[in-house]
C-alpha cells in the first residue's frame, strides 16, 4: 500500500466550499493565499491596539475612578467648609443683627420715655396754664396789693401776657396789675372799669370782683363814696361775695357808720366763717363804738384763725391799751413787729403804750422808728384809734 505524501507546511489550504454553491456549475474565483509573516505583523498590532485601547480605558476608569472619589469625599468636604463659613457669617451677621435690635430697641425704649415725659411735660404745662387762667380771671386790685400772696407773680408779666391760653379780659387784668404796681392807680381803675364793662351781660361774677377792684382802689385813695358805690354793685352783682361786704364795711367805718359796718362784716364771717380778715375789720368796728371786750374777742379769733397776722396782733393791742392793759399791749405790738418788722402802725401804737406807762424814752425810740419806716416807704403813717 503506498504512502499518501505528506502535505507541505506552507501550503495553503483550500477555502471550504458554499454548501449552498457545492454542486452547482459555478466556479467561484480562488482567494490568493495570505504571507504568515504578514499575519504575525497583523495580529501583533492587533494585540498592541488592544492592549492601549485596554490601557487607555483603564486610565479613563481610573480618571473617572479619581473623578468620582474626588465629588464623593472632597465636594462634601468643600461643602462643608463652605457650609461652615456661610454659618459662621450667618453667626456674625446674626450676632450684629442682634446687637442693632438690641440697640433699635433701647433707643425706641428711650424715645419712648422722652416722649412720655414729653407728654407729661405738656400735660403739666396745660394744667399750669388752665389753673393761671382760673387763678388770673379771680384776682382783684386787692390781692395786688400783696403780690407775693400771688403765687402767679413768681413769672414775670410780659410772660403771662404771652401766655396763649388767656384771654383778652385776662390780660387786662395783667396789664391793671402792672398800673396798679407802678402806682398809676387812675389808670388801673380805668382799666378795671373798662374789664367791667366788656365783661356785662356775659359773666357776673367778673363784673363784680371788677367792681370789688375798683372799690377796693377808691378806698385806699380815701375816695370813699366812689368806694361804697362799687362796692354796692359788686354786692349786686355777687351776693355772696364776702370780701365786697368787708370792703364796704371798712368805707363805712371810715364814714362813721360804725353799725352798718358791722352789719356788713357778720354778712362776710357769715359767708365766710374762717375769714379772719372780716374778724379784725368787725373788731375795728366795735372798737370806733368803745366796745373793746368783744373787739378783743374778735382779734383772738383772727388770731386764731392766722396766727401769723400781724394785724390782728395790733389791732388788740389798741384795744387793750384803751381798757388800761398798757403791758399786755405792749406784748401784742412786740409780736407784731416780730412777725413785720416794718410794720410802721405797730411801732406807733406800742410808743402810745410805753406812753401811757410814761416810759417817754422807749415811746420816742418807737416813734421816731415809725417815722423813719414811713418816710423809707413813702405813706403816711396810721394811728389806730385815732
Amino acid at each position: 500500500m503506498k504512502e499518501k505524501p505528506k502535505e507541505k507546511l506552507n501550503q495553503t489550504p483550500e477555502p471550504p466550499v458554499d454548501e449552498e454553491t457545492n454542486g452547482s456549475d459555478k466556479n467561484p474565483e480562488t482567494e490568493p493565499p495570505i504571507d504568515t509573516s504578514i499575519q504575525h505583523q497583523f495580529n501583533e498590532l492587533k494585540r498592541d491596539y488592544l492592549n492601549d485601547r485596554s490601557n487607555s480605558i483603564n486610565r479613563l476608569l481610573v480618571f473617572i475612578c479619581i473623578v468620582l472619589v474626588f465629588f464623593t469625599i472632597a465636594i462634601p468636604i468643600v461643602t462643608g467648609i463652605a457650609a461652615y463659613l456661610v454659618y459662621e457669617k450667618f453667626e456674625s451677621i446674626q450676632s450684629q443683627m442682634l446687637i442693632h435690635v438690641n440697640e433699635a430697641s433701647k433707643q425706641a425704649t428711650e424715645a419712648e420715655k422722652h416722649a412720655n415725659q414729653a407728654a407729661q411735660y405738656l400735660k403739666e404745662i396745660k394744667e399750669h396754664q388752665t389753673e393761671l387762667k382760673v387763678i388770673i380771671s379771680k384776682l382783684t386790685s386787692k390781692d395786688f396789693s400783696n403780690p407775693n400772696k400771688v403765687e402767679i407773680f413768681k413769672t414775670t408779666i410780659e410772660d403771662i401776657q404771652k401766655n396763649p391760653v388767656l384771654s383778652l379780659e385776662d390780660k387786662a387784668i395783667i396789664e391793671a396789675y402792672r398800673l396798679q404796681n407802678a402806682g398809676e392807680i387812675p389808670e388801673a381803675i380805668e382799666k378795671w372799669r373798662s374789664i367791667a364793662n366788656t365783661a356785662k351781660g356775659v359773666n357776673d361774677d367778673f363784673v363784680a370782683r371788677a367792681f370789688f377792684s375798683i372799690g377796693y382802689l377808691h378806698s385806699e385813695q380815701n375816695e370813699n363814696d366812689q368806694a361804697l358805690s362799687a362796692f354796692d354793685q359788686a354786692i349786686e352783682l355777687m351776693p355772696d361775695f364776702a370780701d365786697a361786704y368787708t370792703g364796704r364795711g371798712i368805707v363805712k367805718s371810715a364814714l362813721g357808720n360804725a353799725e352798718e359796718a358791722i352789719a356788713d362784716h357778720d354778712e362776710a364771717i357769715r359767708l365766710k366763717p374762717d375769714f379772719a380778715e372780716a374778724y379784725i375789720n368787725r373788731g375795728t368796728a366795735k372798737r370806733a363804738l368803745k366796745k373793746y371786750e368783744e373787739a378783743i374777742a374778735d382779734f383772738d379769733e383772727a388770731i386764731h384763725l392766722n396766727p401769723n397776722s400781724a394785724s390782728a396782733y395790733t389791732h388788740r393791742g389798741v384795744s387793750k391799751n384803751a381798757l388800761g392793759k398798757s403791758q399786755e399791749a405792749i406784748a401784742d405790738h412786740d409780736e407784731a413787729i416780730r412777725l413785720n418788722p416794718n410794720f410802721v402802725e405797730a411801732y406807733i401804737n406800742r410808743g402810745a403804750a410805753k406812753r401811757e406807762l410814761g416810759q417817754m424814752s422807749e415811746a420816742e425810740k418807737d416813734m421816731q422808728k415809725a417815722l423813719q419806716l414811713a418816710q423809707e416807704q413813702e405813706e403816711k403813717p396810721k394811728v389806730d384809734g385815732e
